[in-house]
């Protein structure tokens, strides 16, 4: 690997890190498409979706932590909620993932065409509220622990099949189901995430590949020399991310959400 491929990665992990804390979303939609770039070249067949899984929810965990720290100096987060939605998810994104692995029944189109239809239904929604009830009081009343396990269990299937992280679902889930506001719902999503990563990335790394991608430099299917310069980068600018979602109002992120959301939708329909 050059000094340009390094430079590369960094860049990357800069620019998924900055998206996920000011979204509060996991920067899958950076990540998975960079993996599968860089595994295209290695013919891996059949392990391809696993490494996918794998290395993008290292990156994700690793993301989640950095932002988590953040939020929480700035009292933008509610632990408690965040573990329920978190270990809700642990159930359904562990199951699915073991049947993945061991099960041939993966079918990413059908998959990829429900999943579209949520996040424009989601769109939907965010747009029509843009006007509405957007206010940002950062005094969130947070309903009981019990609401956030739906959000959790569905976050958790998207997580496992798609490598996105969840908050794409978590995000709209907190705002407009429970109606915490925006802010404070990007924050508790990104606490959420490390929860949601963390099993599936120790089954990853605990399981072994039927072919590596780098000899003696992969923990199961984590591929160090691709993971450790992303991951820097991620975890440098996932601060800046947090503090920037805090100068803009509650509309503006709103807006931006929508456009990531959009940009989902055109990333799953291309894979």
């Amino acid at each position: 690997m050059t000094a340009i491929d390094i430079l590369v990665l960094v860049m990357v992990g800069l620019a998924g890190g900055f998206l996920a804390g000011m979204l509060g979303v996991g920067g899958g939609i950076v990540f998975v498409p960079v993996i599968r770039q860089v595994l295209y070249n290695h013919h891996i067949g059949e392990d391809t979706v696993a490494y996918t899984m794998a290395n993008s929810l290292a990156i994700i965990f690793a993301v989640g932590i950095s932002g988590t720290y953040k939020q929480l100096k700035l009292k933008n987060t509610h632990l408690p909620s965040a573990i329920v939605t978190g270990v809700s998810a642990i159930v359904t994104s562990f199951t699915i993932s073991y049947l993945i692995r061991y099960f041939n029944w993966h079918n990413e189109k059908i998959f990829n065409i429900i999943f579209a239809i949520i996040l424009v239904f989601t769109a939907i929604r965010m747009i029509a509220s843009i006007k509405g009830n957007l206010n940002e009081d950062n005094k969130a009343k947070v309903p009981p622990l019990i609401k956030f396990v739906p959000a959790g269990l569905f976050a958790g299937s998207v997580t496992a099949i798609s490598g996105l992280g969840g908050g794409v679902v978590l995000v709209p889930y907190f705002n407009k189901i429970l109606k915490l506001p925006i802010k404070f719902s990007t924050g508790l999503s990104l606490s959420a995430i490390p929860i949601i990563a963390l099993p599936l990335l120790l089954f990853y790394g605990f399981n072994d590949p039927k072919q590596l991608v780098v000899q003696d430099w992969q923990t199961g299917f984590l591929i160090w020399p691709f993971l450790l310069p992303v991951i820097f980068g991620a975890m440098l600018a996932s601060g800046f991310g947090v503090r920037f979602a805090h100068t803009l109002k509650p509309q503006t992120i709103a807006i931006i959400f929508i456009t990531f959301i959009i940009l989902t939708l055109v990333k799953i329909m291309m894979f």
